[in-house]
């Protein structure tokens, strides 16, 4: 039967409650997330998009790509899609013990 130390175990449930918190505050921004995304979907799915795109509206960007760009949002789609992805296996191999 394997010796365990109280005090690493102590350390061990610290470090699982600091880890649970911040994967509730996950699950929260993932919320946030969809609920951005889903804004989102509706503009680029809207005439208003399209005559933005046309018309090339100047847009401030403080990231890498613009949402005026065909590929923008699709790209967002794919990303989106992966992370749910992995968080589902995570969570499946949770309940199978992996």
């Amino acid at each position: 039967m394997p010796q365990y130390d109280p005090q690493a175990m102590q350390q061990k449930y610290e470090r699982w409650r600091q880890l649970h918190r911040q994967q509730e505050e996950a699950q929260q921004q993932w919320l946030e997330a969809q609920a951005l995304l889903h804004e989102l979907q509706a503009y680029y799915q809207s005439p208003q998009w399209r005559e933005d795109h046309a018309n090339n509206v100047p847009l401030e960007c403080h990231g890498e790509y613009s949402i005026l760009s065909e590929d923008t949002l699709w790209d967002v789609l794919v990303d989106r899609d992966e992370v749910a992805k992995r968080w589902m296996r995570l969570g499946l191999n949770a309940f199978d013990g992996k």
